[in-house]
Parts: C-alpha cells; structure tokens; sequence
C-alpha cells in the first residue's frame, strides 16, 4: 500500500477569475469617471459662488457620512446581499452625478447651491455603502493567497485615476461644465453591466437570525478588540492618511509661497500617481518574501527620513521626487495592511469591521486636515513639518517595539 501525497489545486490565476476581473474593471472605468466629478465639482462650486469656503464646505459634506454612518452602515452591509447593495448603491451614484445638471438648468440662487450640497453629501452617503459592500465582496471573490495582488491592482486604478483624472476632467470642464459630470454618469452606468454579470453571490448565506442593528455593532467592536495587530494597523493607517493630507498641503503652501506655475504643481501631484503604480508592481513580490511588520515598518522608515525635507525644500523638482517617494512607500503600507485585513477579518463580519476603520479614518482625517490648516496658516510651514513628523517618530518606534506587529504574518489558505 502506497502513500500519496495529496496537493491541493492552484488558484485559477486573477487574470482567469471572471468575476474579479468583471469587477476590476468595472470600477477601474466607474473610478475614472469619479476622479472627473471630484475635480470638476469644486470648479463648479467656485464658478458659482467665487468662494473657496463655499467648495471647501461642499467637500466636507461629502466626507461627513463616514464619520456619521460608518458603524451602522457596516452592520447593514454584513446583514444585507452584498452584490444588491452594490448594484443599487451604483444606480444612486448614477443618479446623483445626473441630477447635478438637472439642478443647473432648473434652479439658481442659494436654492441651487443649497440642492448641490445635498448631492454632495448623498454621494458621500451612497459611496460609503458601495465601498464597504465591494470590500467584503473582494475578500470573498479572491483567495486570501492572491488578496495582496488583487489590493495591488486596485492601487493601480488609483494611481491611475491620480494620473489621467485630473487632467480628463479639466479638459471636460473646458468644454462645458456639464460633460465631467455626463461622464461620470456614463462610467456608473459601464459599472452596473460589469456588476449584473458577476456571477457570485459575494458572500455566505445570509443568517437566518438576525439581531438589533446596535448588538451586530457590538459584535464587529468586540471581535476588533480581541485582534491587536487588526487595532495596530488602523490607527497606524489612520495617522498616516493624515500625514499624506499633510504632504499634499505642504506642497499647495511651498508652491504659492514660491511662486511656483500651476503646471508644475499639476505635475508634483502627477508625481504621487507615479509613485502610487510603482508600489502597487512592488507589493506581489515584496509580500512573498518579508513579513507584514518589517514592511510597514520600512516603509514608516521612509516616512520618517523624507518627510522633513518639506521644511527645506523649494523646486518642483525636489518637490515632486519627494512626493513621489513618499507615496510609493504609502501605496506599500496601505496594500500591505488592507491586503492583510481582508484575510484576517472573518468573511462573517467584514462590513462591520470594515465601517469601524472608514470611522478612525475619517474621524481622523476630517479633524487632523482643519488643524493642519490652521497650523500652516498660523505657524507655518517648518512648525507644521515637525508636529507631523513627531507623530511618525511615535508610531514607528511604537511599531518596532511592538512584539505582535513584529511577529504578524500574512495567513494563506
């Protein structure tokens, strides 16, 4: 009687995954489409009202419904089907973007302004949902051993959309003020296809039992408190977006201060998107070869050493090699962590946990980004550079002297 040593199948490969590549490329389009209308809103804002403050308030109502929805939004993704979340929060979106033109030609005066707030926030709203339920779908349609290259190639579309966004939605913009949001509404639209074609349900079946919306809450607080490195990785995550608000700032001040054209500045900010692709075609083979803790902890490094350059450095040139050094380093960190919360957190609970991070996130990043602000306008841009770099000292000693960060390693099945 002969052993024989079973061995089990290979993952089809992420290029032969139908439903992945379905939705990989549905939201590489709808992703484009947005980056248009978050360029062009704010112009549109400011045609209208001549006021900054008037389009700073638009954005902050658009970030408002991750701080207010976050946990309960959570709880209702991981209780609803996942894949009928993300059709009708895709028809929304559509919806919203359309009416934007619609609420030009029939209203005007605070009126208008007033319905494009409202628009505002209710693509902020819908938008939170759309992510939380594609999030849960993603660690549910790719295998965890695949899930960093699959988080990887979703930076790409970032990156992607950093590049080309920008510079699509202003020439849109120029044409007319109405095509960036037509656009848009047009890329939702290639979206729900891609989206009615996917096969998979995207989840377990759904529970028979089902509890007070605050006691599933509850459930996704409890579990996120019994995992350290879980906790560890969102409030570094969080800290660090901030630092990225922090970086972009800085630029926006050292360019006005210098004087520097808005052609160059355009080409800084093109600079992150350059380095955001070069992480993403980092991280495959970087996740194969170092564990989770060394990477982030190399890439706070970076953080660490460059980051102080802002408060010396004043040619675009300089400017945009750091720029972009930093983002390759943060497109390392955020498909490191992402990849590994999508594989750690139980399939069961991922909305939930997952509405938990976009609430430290953008609790954060909605208080941190109005003192930044007015730590520049006050202080300074030097003063400015070494209150966040004191923070990155904190975190990345905290990370090496962590022995669970240490020690995590990415789990495969």
């Amino acid at each position: 009687m002969t052993n024989t040593e079973v061995i089990p199948p290979q993952p089809v490969s992420l290029w032969r995954n139908r439903d992945y590549l379905l939705l990989w490329l549905g939201n590489a389009v709808s992703s484009l489409g947005t980056s248009c209308t978050q360029f062009a809103f704010p112009l549109l804002i400011v045609g209208l009202t001549r006021s900054i403050a008037a389009a700073s308030l638009a954005y902050s109502l658009g970030q408002l419904p991750y701080v207010l929805l976050s946990l309960p939004a959570g709880s209702l993704v991981d209780r609803w089907p996942r894949k009928r979340v993300m059709l009708l929060s895709t028809f929304c979106l559509m919806v919203c973007v359309a009416s934007i033109p619609l609420v030009l030609s029939l209203s005007s005066g605070p009126l208008r302004l007033l319905l494009l707030y409202a628009i505002a926030f209710g693509l902020g709203a819908i938008s939170l949902f759309y992510e939380l339920a594609q999030f849960a779908a993603l660690a549910w349609i790719v295998p965890k051993s695949q899930l960093t290259t699959a988080v990887a190639q979703n930076e790409v579309i970032v990156g992607s959309s950093a590049l080309v966004g920008p510079a699509l939605g202003s020439w849109l913009f120029s044409i007319s003020r109405l095509l960036p949001f037509v656009t848009d509404a047009l890329s939702s639209l290639i979206l729900l296809g891609s989206l009615f074609s996917i096969r998979s349900p995207m989840q377990d079946e759904r529970r028979t039992q089902r509890h007070h919306l605050l006691q599933e809450v509850r459930e996704g607080l409890t579990w996120l408190r019994e995992h350290m490195v879980i906790r560890s990785i969102f409030l570094i995550s969080s800290y660090v977006n901030l630092t990225i608000t922090a970086s972009m700032l800085l630029v926006l001040d050292i360019v006005q201060q210098q004087h520097i054209p808005s052609v160059l500045y355009g080409l800084i900010g093109a600079c992150g998107g350059v380095g955001n692709l070069l992480g993403a075609a980092l991280c495959p083979p970087l996740q194969r070869r170092i564990r989770i803790g060394l990477a982030l902890g190399c890439a706070l490094i970076v953080f660490v050493v460059l980051f102080p350059l802002y408060g010396f450095i004043t040619t675009p040139l300089l400017l945009g090699a750091v720029f972009a050094a930093i983002a390759l380093s943060d497109s390392i960190r955020a498909i490191f962590m992402d990849s590994y919360r999508f594989a750690v957190v139980p399939g069961a609970l991922q909305g939930r946990v997952n509405g938990v991070y976009r609430l430290i996130l953008f609790s954060v990043q909605t208080l941190g980004s109005f003192a930044l602000g007015l730590s520049l306008e006050h202080l300074g841009v030097l003063p400015t550079v070494g209150i966040v770099w004191s923070g990155l000292l904190l975190i990345t000693g905290w990370l090496f002297l962590s022995r669970h960060m240490r020690q995590a390693t990415f789990p495969h099945e």
